[in-house]
């Protein structure tokens, strides 16, 4: 089987136009839900669950995507795939087109992006066993069959740490850790150029976490696979990533390095998520950074800042105006905030 894998160079997020040099590249991704009316109580609407997003991966880079429940993440990350409603001026995946829906790509490209769910159990058939799940990618876009296919596939599984005990095993019959490299594997056997992972670690303890962590870094050292990681684990993100993007409301709000974000932190949001994260020893203190009330409602957002309503640094005119990515005077470090440059970064 021909690899698909190409080399790349890492690219920063201070030119946030298309570039060749992006494994992904996508721009002004827009995701909107239509909502029924009901009668006498509530009119139709229209939903924007994702608001303008340019968001870039580098071959070989695991970019984090961060942000509180609700705020775009995962359907982000299924527009990418083709799923669901979207606009955007572009997406890209090393210079081929993906802003069509995903029945209308080209099968070829379709192995080239693959997905990793947060829920490896329901991601698996509870009638077949491991080795035929992890064939079938293969069965299903040409690549090999019979004897061929199988031999494959026990490659796969040996990439992920497991053997071919649980060849013939049923997902019910794994654990939790177990499952989720089978479900790893199932996306590597097609060799992928691009693996999102949608909070691959959330639902396992934490030897587990580790094994999956590993087993990424490695995906990036040897395979050069770009990774999208998506999680709510702040010091998953900060061991595991290069660069990272906090999502607010359907907007990013922050992104860059992931030591220039984690060390010092311009946006109100950033340093409020970044203050969560349990000091290194119990004697380090760090202030805590407030927030009052609760996210809006993604059908009723404010004017201006989609923060204003909760941020402590709020001006009159951050109600009006809505921030775009400026940079910081750090290299490929930007905020979408005017009074981020008074803003005091919360130590980290």
């Amino acid at each position: 089987m021909v690899a698909l894998l190409q080399s790349g160079i890492h690219n920063g997020w201070a030119d946030m136009s298309v570039s060749e040099a992006n494994l992904l590249t996508v721009r002004a991704l827009k995701c909107r839900f239509d909502r029924a009316g009901i009668p006498f109580i509530r009119p139709a609407q229209s939903i924007t669950v994702v608001d303008g997003v340019d968001l870039s991966v580098g071959c070989g880079e695991i970019v984090g995507l961060v942000g509180e429940s609700g705020c775009g993440k995962s359907t982000l990350a299924r527009a990418v795939m083709g799923l669901g409603s979207y606009d955007a001026d572009t997406i890209r995946l090393a210079g081929a087109d993906l802003a069509a829906p995903l029945d209308h790509r080209p099968r070829d490209l379709l192995r080239r992006i693959q997905y990793v769910f947060q829920d490896p159990l329901g991601a698996l058939d509870p009638r077949r066993t491991v080795l035929y799940q992890i064939a079938e990618p293969l069965h299903i876009h040409g690549l090999a069959s019979g004897v061929d296919a199988q031999e494959l596939a026990r490659k796969a599984l040996r990439d992920v740490n497991l053997g071919s005990e649980i060849d013939g095993k049923f997902p019910h019959e794994l654990s939790g850790g177990q499952r989720q490299r089978v479900v790893i594997a199932r996306a590597l056997v097609l060799e992928p150029e691009l693996l999102i992972c949608d909070e691959p670690v959330s639902a396992l303890d934490v030897s587990i976490q580790a094994q999956i962590v590993n087993l990424l870094q490695d995906l990036r050292d040897v395979r050069d696979v770009g990774v999208l990681f998506i999680s709510h684990d702040l010091g998953l993100v900060r061991h595991l990533c290069d660069r990272v993007a906090v999502m607010y409301l359907g907007r990013i709000c922050e992104t860059g390095p992931i030591d220039a974000v984690f060390g010092a932190p311009k946006h109100p949001y950033t340093q409020a998520l970044i203050a969560t994260i349990p000091p290194d020893h119990p004697r380090d203190r760090r202030p805590l950074a407030r927030l009052d009330g609760e996210p809006p409602r993604p059908s009723d957002p404010p004017t201006g800042c989609r923060f204003h309503p909760r941020c402590p640094l709020r001006e009159d005119t951050c109600s009006v105006d809505l921030p775009t990515l400026q940079p910081t005077g750090r290299e490929n470090h930007l905020v979408a905030c005017p009074v981020a440059e008074r803003n005091v970064p919360v130590p980290c």
